[in-house]
């Protein structure tokens, strides 16, 4: 337990695995989904404490630890792809209450467009990998 990070527990990792908020979870850290980071932001701006929004995705800071919520909110809050994954999402709500905003369609509609900034985050961060790949190999 180096540097005070905390090692998760075989039964602990499972359970992390299965939850719909984590991508991927390994004895010393879990990876988020990109729709559930911009979901913590989306509430963060609304006030909401991230501790909370964390305990409801099944991730209380009794497991993984009020520092890492910390952490994460900190490191999501200065992430530009995060950011202008954000503002999209926020105009495409913005564009649907301004409409009404509660016709099933509309609903679809939000959905979808969080859906497709979680994916252009993704597209971001997978060029990124590929481009450090590359460079290391030239």
């Amino acid at each position: 337990m180096g540097h005070g990070k905390r090692i998760f527990l075989e039964e602990e990792i499972d359970y992390l695995n299965s939850l719909p908020a984590v991508r991927h979870a390994t004895q010393a850290r879990i990876t988020y989904e990109d729709a559930f980071k911009l979901e913590c932001l989306r509430r963060d701006r609304r006030g909401e404490s991230p501790a909370r929004i964390f305990r409801e995705a099944g991730l209380g800071s009794e497991l993984v630890g009020s520092k890492r919520i910390e952490r994460c909110m900190s490191r999501w809050r200065s992430d530009p792809n995060l950011q202008t994954a954000l503002e999209r999402y926020d105009e495409s709500t913005r564009v649907l209450a301004a409409t009404g905003g509660t016709d099933p369609r509309d609903i679809l509609i939000r959905e979808q467009a969080t859906r497709i900034a979680a994916l252009e985050i993704e597209v971001r961060r997978l060029r990124a990998l590929l481009s450090r790949r590359v460079s290391h190999q030239a």
